[in-house]
């Protein structure tokens, strides 16, 4: 396991960060459970999610953390540690993240798949219509 592995909370397996999802519990005494899982792992009873392959990047890091700023969570241990889990992944200088992110801007399509790939797993890649050459 190197510094840059993320590891489920639920399954204990090496999770990529397209692959994986914060959760948490937000009610009457504020947020709790912060879990970091594979999105299959997911805990049923949480009321938050957010997927961390939209996380990792700078802009998105800052506002989740910012966000907790100030919220009752009576045990912040595990939120914590997911912070410092994905943190490698925000502030490195080749974030693949933020290049994806990018990437999907200038061709419309979801951060993380590649361009002419289709997002969603067996579903064919949509062929480019233009008459250009």
């Amino acid at each position: 396991m190197s510094e840059y592995d993320l590891v489920c909370d639920v399954c204990a397996v090496t999770v990529e960060p397209r692959d994986a999802v914060v959760t948490w519990v937000v009610d009457a005494h504020g947020e709790h459970d912060f879990t970091l899982a594979h999105i299959a792992c997911a805990p049923p009873g949480a009321t938050a999610r957010q997927e961390v392959k939209l996380l990792i990047a700078p802009n998105a890091f800052l506002a989740f953390v910012t966000d907790r700023f100030g919220k009752a969570n009576a045990d912040p241990e595990p939120l914590g540690t997911i912070v410092w889990a994905l943190a490698p992944f925000v502030m490195r200088h080749d974030n693949a993240a933020e290049m994806d992110a990018l990437r999907a801007a200038s061709f419309g399509a979801e951060p993380g798949v590649k361009p002419g790939v289709a997002a969603a797993a067996g579903a064919p890649a949509k062929k480019d219509e233009g008459g250009g050459k």
